[in-house]
């Protein structure tokens, strides 16, 4: 049994982060940046502040016009539906790059709906041999011995943040060249990204790895050089794994001799305990349902949200106070440290209401009190058949005409991805 505290979080935002450095002593990683406040009005700033024309321009370089929202997406400080309306209406046909990658979001999430506890493991046969050695040291504490490398993984550890193209870069390089198991990479960025997402994280380790995708995904020395202002590149004194041309890249990291074959990874699961018995009923607040303004806020009932280890025990330190700034914005809320079940037995629950979630985790822990799920909407309410999940491309051939609905002459890209 973990024992249960209540916590009581400062208003005084430095206070606050210390407070959670020192409840959460374990925790690994840095502070919280000052520019990634957590919270609705921290997310709105950003919202507010969004360039669609430059995101379209130069969103693949390292120092791109992109948004910074995932964090907020991810927690539902601003929620999926609202950010989308808003971009496209004040920006109209220039947002559809834009739109197009909130809608990867969404797609994400209604396949991890889907598809439950198997996106944990390869959803499909790789397309080339991938290897499964044990994420190294030197890929861990930032000493790889390449530029680029060592400076994405050190941004990673020290803000739980990193551009998009550093991301897939960063993927490649330990699933590729490194032959580290995709799985346990996943594993250790969702416990440092403070938009750590299961869906959209694991499912994109997937798409590298090609188990989720048609071909596998590597880079080249030109790539990295050109979205990087060759930053690295130019200063780099070590042997480059990723200079040469596709063929010969391919041909350097994919032995074809061998046959590709999918892995199963076991996910433990949490044993569901008895039902409470008890009378009364709570709300219950998730990470991802961090708004002041969510509608079950508005319920006559206890607001109770807890730190659980089972869900948040991996996590690093600024992500754990990311979570209490976008908490300390929800007045009314009782904030818990320990077991789930074990903070709801003390409070006397016997039945919670809360939003609904593809986490079979938070789903296991709150079954003993007998949960109302409140539907969440997605981008459009149109029916996904699941082979629309198959590929992005499939998903937005179905979504894209409707949510792009009313741009003129707009001709949606579609992605392979």
């Amino acid at each position: 049994m973990i024992s249960v505290q209540k916590l009581t979080l400062p208003e005084d935002r430095l206070e606050r982060l210390h407070y959670i450095k020192r409840i959460f002593s374990h925790a690994h990683g840095s502070d919280l940046a000052p520019q990634w406040a957590g919270g609705r009005r921290n997310g709105l700033n950003k919202l507010n502040s969004i360039d669609a024309l430059a995101y379209a321009r130069n969103r693949q370089f390292i120092n791109g016009a992109v948004t910074h929202l995932s964090p907020y997406l991810r927690h539902g400080c601003i929620s999926l539906n609202e950010t989308f309306a808003s971009v496209k209406a004040r920006f109209d046909l220039h947002a559809e790059k834009l739109l197009t990658e909130f809608a990867r979001r969404d797609y994400w999430r209604q396949v991890w709906y889907a598809k439950g506890d198997a996106i944990y493991s390869e959803i499909e046969p790789p397309k080339v041999c991938i290897a499964y050695a044990p994420l190294t040291e030197a890929v861990l504490q930032a000493k790889t011995g390449l530029p680029c490398m060592d400076a994405f993984i050190q941004t990673l550890l020290n803000t739980g943040y990193l551009h998009h193209h550093a991301r897939l870069w960063l993927a490649s390089y330990i699933v590729h060249h490194l032959k580290c198991d995709w799985r346990q990479a996943a594993d250790w960025f969702e416990a440092r990204l403070l938009d750590g997402d299961i869906a959209s994280n694991h499912l994109s380790w997937q798409w590298v790895a090609s188990t989720y995708s048609s071909k596998p995904y590597f880079t080249n020395k030109d790539s990295i050089a050109r979205f990087t202002g060759e930053k690295y590149c130019a200063t780099c004194k070590a042997k480059c794994p990723f200079d040469g041309s596709a063929q010969h890249l391919v041909q350097h990291l994919f032995d074809k001799t061998l046959i590709p074959i999918a892995r199963q990874y076991s996910v433990p699961a949490i044993a569901v305990k008895a039902s409470s018995g008890h009378p009364a009923l709570a709300v219950f607040i998730h990470d991802e349902m961090l708004s002041p303004t969510h509608d079950l806020l508005q319920q006559p009932f206890p607001k109770i949200f807890v730190f659980d280890p089972q869900i948040h025990g991996h996590w690093s330190l600024n992500r754990l106070q990311f979570l209490a700034d976008c908490i300390n914005e929800m007045h009314g809320v009782e904030v818990w440290l320990g077991d789930t079940y074990e903070v709801l037995m003390q409070r006397g629950v016997g039945q919670v209401i809360t939003q609904d979630t593809p986490n079979k985790k938070i789903k296991a822990i709150l079954t003993p009190f007998s949960p109302t799920w409140q539907r969440v909407a997605h981008l459009v309410n149109i029916e996904v058949s699941e082979k629309r999940f198959k590929r992005f491309s499939r998903y937005w051939e179905k979504v894209g005409p409707t949510v792009l609905n009313g741009f003129k002459n707009s001709k949606s890209s579609l992605s392979k991805r």
